[in-house]
């Protein structure tokens, strides 16, 4: 049998090939493709289906992270304090706050230990950058605690001081000594020459009973009517207005004088005249008037708010912008018992002395009323209180770069910048006046963060219900609470009917409604027989009831139902609920129907929320809530 023979040669001796050629890669095939994407379907498909399933347990894991154990938010032996050093957080995203080191679950960055210092009140800032940024402070003082009110005066005749010259005879104005207005005046100055008949007569009579006197003392008479004559006419001549210079002068002359002098009873400037050479005037007119400016009167008011710091006898300051640089000192004479009731304002009167004559009644003037309503008080600059409306802070320098937000309560401001300070503050700290704005931004922070930390889950907190108020009614009849009863059941099958995104069925509630109102109305209240005239807001009530019955749009229902809302929470706040009635009520406010005006409120019993407003779109919108006064219950 013949074989092949064996070749025996080395490869060394075999003759040189080309290399192999690498075998090409080969792609999936289709029938891999589609196992692939068919398995990614169905793992989306599961995720889809088990997201609802496997999502409160991932709640609960980062529930039970965050909020950590007792162990891991304090250290052994620091009461309770919190160990900084235990929680960690993502540069990238610091709002993640863990209990224990490892990685960020939203970028897998490595967590960072959190500076204990963010855990304190306190705020360190390196001095250099409090430089920098502008930081200034001023100390806390003492002094005392004025109240300073500016405002504009009138000046005005001190009305006590003015006085008229009258005519007590008829006559004629025979010449006449002081001619012109504003003419100063001293007391017992010629003022003008008088004739009167009665007058002259009058000087007869005297000089009659004068001669007479005269005669019977001269033959030894003892006519005892002779001095009661005599005086009785010299006090005509002084009832007059004849001075006893001028009887005297009578006397003397034995003769009357056609024409009597009259002077200036009181000292002066004359402000009014009314006589001219040769007038005729009768008796009880007014001829001149005069004022006496030596001191002046000047009228100030102040709004209400300022009450409170005006009494008679406070100091006041006076400047007039025609005469700069000088500084009238006066006093607060009179605080006037009522308000004007237009512009609600007080008029307050006020005196300064005139001697120079430099105040002239009409002036305008600027007044500050400086009142000491403490003699010593805790004083703060006020630009170093920031006022949120709801707190005020300062922030207190510990030096060293260190700052502590202060809660503080204010007094009264004063001039100069400065503020008293109720509680918070103490003599001689040192607090920020410049720049704690940046100091506040960052306090804020810190005061998150530690409110993270520290703070109850929002879901383990207990709603709290405050009660609005106390009713006007001590008690109500047994008739009374069951027309309120079923007027408030009334209403709430309305709102319940509306949070249900319809209008069915209202109309006999509707009409339920407007039915107890008219009960109600029946009803007398005792001891209050005018309750119900004065809360009219029942009657809005039983027209809105009105206008619900035949309510088929559901917009226009729920604009009534607003309406009616209010009205009756005003008249249950009055009544209070009836002890006998069931449930709690409470009214809860929604902000976002009629935005505008402030939201819009609705009653209904405690429970679940259910908004009558919106329905199915936001039935559970809400953001305040309180609940009804009952009737007769203490505040």
């Amino acid at each position: 049998m013949s074989t092949t023979p064996h070749d025996t040669r080395t490869t060394n001796d075999r003759p040189a090939g080309p290399p192999p050629s690498p075998t090409p890669p080969r792609g999936p095939s289709p029938g891999t493709v589609f196992t692939w994407l068919t398995f990614g379907a169905v793992m989306l498909a599961a995720g889809v289906i088990w997201a609802s399933a496997i999502q409160p347990g991932i709640a609960r894991m980062w529930r039970s992270t965050f909020a950590g154990s007792e162990q891991a938010t304090t250290r052994p032996g620091t009461d309770g304090d919190l160990a900084a050093a235990d929680y960690y957080t993502c540069g990238m995203h610091p709002w993640v706050v863990l209990p224990q080191p490892g990685l960020c679950p939203i970028c897998h960055m490595d967590l960072t230990p959190i500076d204990p210092d963010k855990f304190t009140g306190e705020i360190t800032i390196d001095p250099v950058i409090t430089q920098n940024i502008g930081v200034r402070i001023e100390p806390v003082t003492r002094g005392p605690v004025v109240r300073t009110i500016r405002t504009v005066g009138t000046i005005d005749y001190d009305e006590t001081g003015v006085r008229d010259v009258n005519i007590k005879v008829s006559g004629w104005i025979e010449k006449l000594y002081v001619d012109y207005l504003g003419a100063a005046v001293e007391a017992g100055q010629p003022l003008f020459d008088l004739y009167s008949p009665q007058l002259y007569e009058a000087q007869e009579e005297y000089l009659l009973e004068l001669k007479r006197g005269t005669e019977a003392r001269r033959h030894g008479g003892t006519e005892a009517t002779a001095p009661d004559l005599l005086d009785a006419a010299r006090t005509r001549l002084e009832y007059y207005d004849i001075s006893p210079e001028q009887i005297e002068a009578l006397e003397q002359r034995g003769v009357a004088a056609k024409a009597m002098t009259i002077h200036s009873p009181h000292a002066g400037v004359v402000i009014a005249k009314h006589a001219n050479e040769g007038m005729r005037v009768n008796e009880g007119m007014q001829v001149y008037r005069i004022a006496d400016l030596s001191k002046i009167w000047v009228m100030v008011t102040l709004h209400e708010y300022q009450f409170p710091f005006v009494q008679a006898g406070q100091r006041a300051v006076m400047t007039l912008p025609y005469i700069p640089g000088q500084e009238f000192e006066g006093t607060v004479i009179y605080v006037y018992p009522f308000l004007d009731e237009k512009t609600r304002q007080l008029s307050v009167r006020l005196e300064f002395d005139n001697p120079n004559g430099l105040l002239k009644p009409g002036m305008y003037a600027n007044v500050e009323l400086r009142g000491v309503l403490a003699a010593e008080g805790t004083l703060a600059p006020r630009a170093a209180i920031l006022d949120t409306g709801e707190r005020q802070v300062a922030f207190v320098s510990l030096g060293e770069g260190r700052f502590e937000p202060r809660l503080v309560r204010l007094g009264v401001e004063m001039s100069g910048g400065m503020v008293e300070i109720l509680d918070g503050l103490s003599p001689g700290e040192m607090i920020v006046t410049s720049g704690q704005f940046l100091l506040d931004s960052e306090a804020k922070v810190r005061e998150g963060l530690a409110k993270m930390i520290r703070g109850t889950l929002v879901a383990d907190q207990q709603a709290v219900v405050a009660v609005a108020g106390a009713s006007e009614l001590p008690s109500l009849p047994a008739e009374a609470r069951s027309a309120l009863g079923a007027v408030m059941a009334a209403y709430f099958a309305i709102g319940n009917t509306l949070a249900d995104d319809t209008t069915d069925g209202i109309g006999p509630d509707a009409r339920r409604l407007a039915d107890g109102v008219d009960r109600l109305l029946d009803i007398e209240i005792p001891d209050h027989p005018h309750f119900w005239h004065r809360h009219d807001e029942v009657a809005t009530v039983r027209g809105e009831a009105l206008e619900l019955i035949d309510a088929d749009d559901l917009s226009a229902a729920r604009t009534n139902f607003a309406d009616l809302s209010v009205a009756l929470s005003k008249l249950v706040r009055a009544t209070g609920v009836p002890q006998d009635y069931p449930a709690q009520v409470q009214e809860l406010h929604c902000p976002m129907y009629r935005a505008g005006q402030g939201g819009s409120i609705w009653l209904q019993p405690a429970g679940d929320v259910r908004n009558p407003f919106y329905g199915s779109i936001m039935l559970e919108c809400f953001d305040e809530r309180s609940t009804l006064p009952v009737t007769g219950a203490p505040e």
